[in-house]
């Protein structure tokens, strides 16, 4: 654990500024990458868009467990590098086959899906690698600053990609997008001197048993209807922003944008999302977090409406709308989360739900495509009532449920156990009333 100086913040922390400044420059990347892969499919590649979509979002669902189980067990800096060398390579190939002929379907579909297969890695690896970065008294202004990070470069990267590709074109965006992953894998190699709090011990590269059985965390998650409710509605509001993610690029063509244009409407959500981000850092949240989540994806649905209107200013406003909403659910939620399961539980719990997550919206890019065919006003109200009809079926049941576990038919009473079939480890779940905690 590192030393800080008092009134210091985490970014007057070397090693974590490096890296904090390498992830920021690689999700930027990112964003600026998803952008150009998307004008790439729509130009010369002649690339089937919702397919793309599923290759660039699926492989998560696979990739986002091993990746949570590699974390826990092995050198995290170490996979982390490995996994920008390996990506920041498959993107490289796309500018480099630009150089003598234009890159195919294949080529951009193979890329997409090595993308979504170890995009967890680095994506929960930051924040697996904060604790070792900063000294305790910073953690909270580390993770803040973590999301600050994913927010402003997902903002920049899209806006600045809408308009690269528009000039530059698509080929350079992704050549940016791979030195981005260089960029990331330098700053981690600069940083030699870690130390890993529990669960990893022993020396680097060493495995360590793990903490908790997955079969128990998918239990907890099933048996808590706190756990269990937010899951399903937040799973399928994600069905509903993989349609968006087909959606948007034709509405932007609609709208005389062009290519680029659909950078500056992905701009619009992530605006909205850090506005939000950013009044939540500077206030206490003192309602019902339950009953403010509801609201805020049934306000996103609403939003999702307003897509009908054929209009650039009004496409603009309701994609801020709908981030000004979902940032806020996932804040809520993860405070609800965490206050309901034990430290010792989050890893495995938070991985297990975060590839949950990550994994539903190839299942929207296959509703835009059927739904595409039928108009614009089918797919905006398939998007609306994904994201909001959930919120409204399950509302009552959330509210009114408790937030502790139920175990073989009796209410369970403050730092339950609950034992996993496949160790004598167990997971104390925290009882306690979780309703107008600070976010």
């Amino acid at each position: 654990m590192r030393k800080g100086r008092a009134g210091s913040t985490p970014l007057s922390v070397p090693v974590f500024r490096r890296v904090w400044v390498g992830t920021t420059v690689s999700y930027a990347g990112d964003s600026a990458g998803w952008i150009a892969l998307v004008a790439l499919s729509l130009g010369s590649a002649h690339a089937n868009l919702p397919l793309l979509v599923a290759l660039y979002t699926a492989p998560v669902a696979v990739g986002g467990l091993g990746a949570g189980w590699a974390l826990d067990r092995f050198d995290r800096r170490r996979l982390m590098i490995a996994d920008n060398l390996t990506r920041g390579a498959a993107f490289a190939s796309i500018p480099l086959t630009a150089l003598f002929a234009e890159p195919g379907a294949i080529q951009l579909y193979a890329v997409a899906g090595i993308y979504g297969l170890l995009k967890m890695i680095s994506l929960a690896g930051f924040p697996s690698l904060i604790p070792s970065l900063v000294p305790e008294t910073q953690l909270d202004q580390a993770n803040a600053l973590e999301g600050a990070s994913y927010g402003l470069a997902s903002l920049a990267g899209a806006a600045l990609a809408g308009l690269a590709v528009a000039t530059i074109g698509a080929a350079r965006v992704v050549a940016f997008d791979a030195a981005s992953y260089l960029v990331l894998a330098f700053s981690l190699l600069s940083v030699r001197d870690l130390r890993f709090p529990t669960p990893f011990s022993g020396s680097r590269g060493a495995a360590a048993p793990s903490s908790t059985g997955l079969v128990a965390v998918v239990r907890l998650a099933v048996a808590n209807p706190v756990l269990r409710d937010t899951t399903i509605m937040f799973a399928l509001f994600n069905v509903g922003e993989g349609a968006l993610l087909v959606f948007l690029p034709h509405r932007a063509l609609d709208l005389g944008l062009g290519i680029g244009g659909y950078g500056y409407l992905v701009a619009a959500t992530t605006g909205g999302e850090l506005a939000a981000a950013a009044f939540l850092a500077r206030r206490t949240w003192r309602a019902s977090l339950r009953a403010s989540i509801i609201v805020a994806q049934l306000a996103a649905a609403a939003a999702v409406l307003v897509l009908a209107v054929h209009s650039a200013a009004t496409t603009v406003l309701a994609l801020a709308a709908v981030g000004l909403c979902s940032a806020p659910m996932t804040a809520w939620a993860q405070s609800l989360r965490m206050r309901l399961v034990a430290p010792q539980a989050h890893g495995r719990l938070f991985a297990l739900l975060r590839t949950a997550m990550q994994a539903t919206p190839p299942l929207g890019a296959g509703v835009a495509a059927l739904t595409l065919a039928r108009g614009t006003l089918t797919t905006v109200l398939a998007v609306a009532t994904m994201m909001g009809l959930p919120a409204a079926l399950l509302a009552r049941n959330l509210l009114r449920s408790p937030v502790s576990i139920q175990q073989r038919g009796e209410h369970t009473q403050p730092a339950t156990v609950v034992t996993p079939p496949d160790g004598p480890e167990s997971i104390p779940i925290d009882d306690s009333d979780t309703e107008g905690t600070p976010v």
